[in-house]
């Protein structure tokens, strides 16, 4: 009889045990699965035969997003898509990619010798996952001829009332102060294209690389404002402007906010 105990006493501890393991391992949650191709090829001689990416995502708890990118050195050059899940209940996701959802081939091709990647992002509620593929961009075999920017020429805009320097020049007009260290500035309607970063913007060496980082945005896409912050909250911004039949490409340098001189700086290129 005491023998018979001590076996039921183990076999409770047993399940005990086991009790609690299945219970730990339900709680634990793993980061989202992303299965895509490790490599992608871009041969500008042959862009009919790009294979298309297949992508995948599989969580243990409802998907938040999925962010596709194409980075370059570790930073956006241009998004693909910005996949939003709310208000839905879905823990897998798959898509497929082909050529005509990556930046124009005008953008790429500069960039062949960067380090180019194919990124997805994926975020539930309480975990996330990064995964890329390496982007190798075989080049034409004769470089089609394309026409070099200008050299950067500066220029400074002014507030009239209060300084000697134009409120417009190159397709840019400074409107207003929207407040003591904020100025705002516009152009011609849906003329104006934001760059991301400055990667971005030197990667812009030539005409035509302009003109297609330009009709990449749709028109009803792009801008006619922007605002910058002046003196120590000033951060430089990098811009697409069409003036008139003049794509130009300006680099905003610095704001000043002094009393009766209050001036912007720019370069363009075009």
């Amino acid at each position: 009889m005491k023998k018979l105990s001590v076996y039921f006493m183990m076999l409770a501890m047993m399940m005990a045990v086991t009790f609690v393991a299945c219970n730990k391992n339900e709680d634990e949650i793993s980061d989202p699965k992303i299965t895509m191709p490790n490599a992608i090829t871009v041969d500008l001689n042959d862009l009919e035969g790009f294979q298309p990416i297949d992508v995948a995502v599989n969580a243990d708890e409802d998907l938040t997003s999925v962010k596709v990118s194409v980075q370059a050195a570790g930073n956006d050059i241009y998004v693909v898509e910005n996949v939003s899940f709310e208000g839905k209940t879905t823990t897998g996701w798959a898509k497929t990619y082909t050529l005509d959802d990556f930046p124009p081939i005008e953008l790429i091709e500069p960039l062949k010798d960067s380090d180019l990647t194919f990124c997805i992002e994926a975020l539930t509620k309480s975990t996330n996952a990064f995964k890329s593929a390496s982007i190798t961009v075989i080049p034409f075999d004769d470089e089609p001829g394309e026409t070099d920017l200008t050299d950067a020429v500066a220029f400074t805009l002014g507030r009239p009332e209060h300084s000697g320097f134009p409120a417009t020049d190159m397709g840019i007009t400074w409107a207003s102060n929207v407040d003591g260290n904020t100025a705002k500035f516009t152009t011609a309607k849906n003329a104006l294209i934001i760059l991301p970063n400055e990667a971005t913007y030197n990667a812009i060496t030539t005409q035509e690389v302009l003109k297609a980082a330009f009709e990449a945005v749709p028109e009803a896409s792009r801008l006619s404002e922007f605002t910058a912050k002046s003196d120590a909250n000033f951060t430089a911004q990098y811009l697409i402007v069409q003036d008139g039949a003049t794509l130009r490409l300006i680099k905003m340098t610095g704001l000043e906010f002094k009393p009766n001189e209050n001036k912007g700086y720019f370069t363009e290129k075009h």
